[in-house]
């Protein structure tokens, strides 16, 4: 196991390495001076080109890049002119939002997608499946800002029972903090659940015509017992494998939701960002953002070996 998980993290590197190359290709080929940008419009071309000399961007690119991996490997991930502290700094004051509303969004998603994607497999052909592929289909079809912008509309403007964006840190104040984050979990973690309810209904489904279930079923077992404890579990290596590639892109793509219900995460942080042309914070969100999902995977494969213990990692993987 020891030995998987390092072979593991070490091919993580090279993922890592092509994201940073395109990323920063990406972003010094768009037309955009940050010089420019700190500047004003009304700055002189004297003044902009002393300024993109300072900040070392009339440097060829390719020695930008060495520069800035170099910091990057000491854990440097540079300085932003426009928030006026380092990189880190700032992207430790937005992580803790998006890893809060990400993990309520996957909550929502799961408590939704598992029970009525069992259910509606254990009774296919039923008014129960029809039901469920009706409402996965509507929330496969609507966007997550779409689904946002109405439970905005219906709880917050109608309702008035819930406020209509804004963050307090869950932390601090769990009740308020939970308030704030509900509607973007649901409009963010409902959409989501959509995909995981067809793949949670199609692994129950092959496992429900296995022959060890019928096999069961003739000794006796409780049909609850049987649905939720043997044919769920047994389907659950799919299933799992869903939830941490939904948990990775709730953390990677929560960029929309974040800006709609103004919550300051990484999402928030990269659109002002790229708006201001701030080439240090962009570069550190998406590599932090590569590397949390990569992360994420990692922990899905071996929690394979939990859910399935048939599954073991051999020393030669």
């Amino acid at each position: 196991m020891l030995t998987y998980i390092c072979k593991r993290i070490l091919s993580l590197i090279p993922v890592l390495t092509v994201v940073s190359v395109v990323i920063f290709s990406i972003i010094h080929l768009t037309p955009g001076n940050p010089a420019r940008a700190i500047l004003g419009p009304e700055a002189s071309a004297e003044a902009v080109a002393a300024l993109a000399e300072e900040m070392g961007l009339n440097r060829p690119i390719v020695v930008q890049y060495f520069s800035w991996l170099g910091s990057v490997l000491t854990g440097d991930l540079g300085y932003s002119p426009f928030l006026n502290r380092p990189v880190t700094e700032a992207i430790a004051g937005n992580l803790v939002p998006t890893l809060q509303l990400s993990t309520l969004a996957l909550l929502v998603a799961v408590a939704i997608a598992v029970p009525l994607g069992t259910l509606a497999a254990r009774y296919r052909g039923s008014i129960v499946d029809s039901l469920t592929q009706g409402v996965t289909l509507f929330g496969l079809a609507v966007p997550s800002f779409v689904l946002g912008l109405l439970l905005m509309l219906t709880f917050a403007v109608n309702l008035r029972v819930l406020p209509v964006a804004g963050y307090t840190n869950p932390f601090t104040d769990p009740l308020e903090g939970l308030r704030y984050l509900i509607l973007p979990a649901i409009s963010l973690g409902g959409v989501l659940a959509a995909f995981l309810t067809r793949t949670t209904r199609a692994a129950v489904m092959d496992v429900l015509m296995a022959d060890y279930i019928d096999a069961a079923r003739s000794r006796g077992v409780v049909e609850g017992r049987l649905l939720f404890r043997h044919t769920l579990r047994n389907a659950g290596l799919p299933i799992l494998t869903v939830i941490g590639l939904t948990f990775g892109s709730l953390v990677t793509g929560s960029l929309v939701t974040e800006t709609i219900f103004n919550i300051p995460g990484l999402g928030t942080l990269l659109v002002n960002s790229i708006e201001r042309r701030d080439y240090p914070v962009i570069q550190g969100v998406v590599l932090l953002a590569t590397l949390l999902y990569l992360l994420v995977n990692l922990v899905v494969d071996l929690l394979y070996a939990v859910v399935d213990p048939r599954i073991r990692y051999s020393e030669e993987k």
